[in-house]
């Protein structure tokens, strides 16, 4: 009898530590997280396709990286690039899932600001993403590639930014 409530017990404080996560992630990084919000609501589903597209070609480049330290004379040593593309994919996925919750957030609660802003979205997220089959299969990874996707193609407006910047500071 008490499986049940330690399952909505850890359910609860999952909830309540991604909330934060998202919370502190927006307070260190909240241009960034602004950036790929953009990024996220201007081209939606452009934003999901470039997410997908890259999610798969940088997965397929970790596992057969890190599947080559298996028949290496090196060792581990091969699996090190693999293991940082990995964590490349991570990073990208979590940032952009607090655009995600910035997003939703800005779209439902038109009210609030700051901290209470993401936290609200979060919650609505992490509620919406509950949902059994549709927000596990379904939503989740939507947003997840999304996410991912306005990620990338903030970078790529960060990167294009800095390479016009650097011309006009070239003598001519």
């Amino acid at each position: 009898m008490d499986q049940p409530f330690l399952l909505l017990l850890l359910v609860v404080l999952i909830g309540f530590c991604l909330a934060a996560f998202f919370i502190t992630l927006e307070a260190l990084f909240g241009e960034l997280v602004e950036g790929i919000t953009r990024s996220a609501e201007e081209k939606p589903g452009r934003a999901f396709w470039v997410g997908l597209a890259n999610t798969v070609f940088l997965i397929a480049i970790a596992v057969g990286l890190m599947s080559l330290s298996e028949i290496s004379a090196w060792g581990i040593v091969p699996a090190v690039p693999g293991f940082c593309v990995a964590i490349f994919v991570a990073v990208g996925i979590v940032f952009g899932l607090t655009a995600m919750v910035r997003l939703i957030a800005g779209l439902v609660f038109t009210g609030a600001e700051g901290w209470k802003l993401q936290a609200s979205g979060a919650g609505v997220v992490i509620l919406a993403c509950l949902v059994p089959y549709i927000g596990w299969f379904g939503l989740f990874p939507y947003l997840g590639l999304r996410g991912f996707g306005a990620f990338i193609l903030h970078l790529m407006d960060l990167y294009r930014a800095h390479r016009l910047r650097k011309q006009e500071e070239a003598p001519a």
